[in-house]
């Protein structure tokens, strides 16, 4: 008998995990979000989908972020929340061009099947958000990141209260670019609330991963690191002896030249300096400014600031998805072109989509709040379960060094930075891809060959980084 009720449980449990993995959600309201498995535009079947919109606020269905949410493929007790960047850009890039369960090539025309979906891995949820971006509907209200980060949470609550079967799994944010901005203060925002109102709205946050992201003042991610990238890179970015001389020497005139010898250390010396050139009204020292114009004028308005390297350079210009380093995103793009693409993933078709809005995200133009560097990501670091900060070498938006003294000044588990040097070597299918190194929780990953956006250029690298942040893999694996 007891072998029988052995039995009886393990075929229960199956059963349940059948019913799981095939997305059948109990609640009648999940079912009008459904997806067709054909949509237009997409020459294949797609498994089940859930779209539409979800009000940020009980009271108020005028103002809604749309989503698309991609049940996982798999048995999994993890979902994962993609957090684009802009400030306005659409999660449609991300799920188009980097981690969804198709692929909207840069320089294609043509949608094909991705086999680095993060849905082979875990529930994954894109959002159109701030209200203003993308798909979304409604008027801006919001100035900072506390109002942003107030209404995800409003999204989260009516999202868990549809799809009840997914309450309670393991919540991960994956932040790209000012998305990782969003992430830290989202993260805040939900550690800050009473255990009991998170587990009542399903919400069970356990860490989160960046990618490339805006952590910190723009001197440190950028223009402190910069003129170190430009000596490294000067064929691809096509810079002159003459430039590197003058750009070297104003480096050194004004104290940045051995900054990152000096202050980029393990473990940390110290907090980092703030080097008072970037604090005097009289001289505006922007050496990343220098070298992207002079770079720019060089390679052509063809230049990509996401990815450096030359076989890139035209990506920008052939975006299905409508971006334009020219012209801004132009609603001359695949998902208003397509005809009843929209209707088919529960949009409102009277909508113009642009891949980065042109309008607003927040009241006053800016996002009021300062990056997420200091006590507030010290915080999240220290009550995260797991957090992985990434950053793809070819990035010249944002620069890696930048990232590395981010968290070389951040504190956590009662150290400063990470102790040791990054130095243990990635490997994706047996071969060479960047470097991974964690401590006290906190995880960083360096790509080789990757750009600004990592799951775009190494997508099955960043499929095994995401299987290690939710934790269906080891550290160690990592480096096998």
């Amino acid at each position: 008998m007891l072998v029988l009720s052995r039995i009886a449980a393990v075929l229960g449990l199956v059963l349940a995990v059948i019913k799981f993995t095939n997305a059948t959600f109990a609640n009648p309201k999940a079912a009008e979000y459904k997806v067709p498995k054909r949509v237009p535009g997409i020459p294949f079947a797609l498994n089940d989908s859930y779209a539409g919109y979800v009000p940020v606020a009980k009271n108020d269905s005028s103002r809604a972020i749309y989503f698309w949410m991609f049940p996982a493929e798999k048995p999994t007790r993890n979902t994962i929340l993609w957090l684009q960047g802009g400030p306005g850009c659409s999660g449609l890039q991300g799920a188009f061009q980097e981690t969804g369960p198709f692929t909207l090539a840069y320089n294609s025309s043509t949608v094909v099947k991705n086999p680095h979906s993060w849905s082979s891995v875990a529930n994954l949820i894109y959002v159109d958000q701030p209200i203003g971006t993308g798909l979304s509907k409604g008027s801006t209200r919001i100035k900072d990141e506390t109002g942003l980060s107030g209404e995800l949470i409003g999204f989260l609550e009516g999202f868990f209260s549809v799809f009840t079967e997914l309450k309670g799994t393991s919540l991960w944010l994956a932040g790209e670019s000012f998305g990782g901005k969003y992430a830290f203060y989202l993260a805040d925002a939900i550690y800050n609330r009473p255990a009991a109102v998170n587990a009542a709205a399903g919400i069970n946050l356990q860490g989160l991963a960046t990618i490339d992201a805006t952590l910190g003042d723009a001197r440190l991610l950028s223009d402190i690191p910069s003129v170190a990238f430009a000596k490294a890179h000067h064929r691809d970015l096509k810079l002159s002896k003459a430039f590197l001389v003058n750009v070297t020497k104003d480096a050194r005139k004004y104290g940045i030249y051995d900054y990152m010898d000096k202050h980029l250390t393990y473990p940390p010396s110290g907090p980092l300096p703030r080097p008072a050139i970037f604090d005097s009204g009289d001289i505006d020292y922007q050496p990343w400014s220098d070298i992207y114009g002079e770079a720019q004028t060089r390679v052509g308005p063809s230049f990509n600031l996401y990815n450096i390297m030359p076989k890139f350079s035209w990506w920008p210009f052939t975006d299905p998805l409508g971006q334009s380093p020219t012209d801004g995103h132009s609603a001359d793009n695949f998902v208003n072109k397509v005809k009843g693409f929209k209707a088919a993933i529960n949009a409102d078709p009277s909508i113009t989509y642009y891949a980065c809005t042109r309008q607003k995200v927040f009241r006053y133009k800016v996002d009021l709040s300062a990056p997420p560097a200091g006590p507030l990501m010290n915080s999240v670091l220290e009550r995260n379960q797991r957090t992985l900060i990434q950053h793809g070498l070819l990035d010249f938006l944002y620069l890696a060094n930048g990232t590395r003294m981010i968290l070389q000044n951040a504190t956590w588990g009662g150290q400063q930075g990470f102790q040791s040097r990054p130095n243990q070597q990635l490997l994706v299918n047996g071969k060479p891809g960047g470097i991974f190194h964690s401590e006290r929780k906190v995880a960083y990953i360096e790509y080789n060959s990757a750009g600004h956006q990592i799951p775009t250029y190494q997508p099955a690298a960043a499929l095994k980084a995401i299987k290690y942040l939710i934790g269906d893999i080891g550290l160690q694996d990592l480096g096998k």
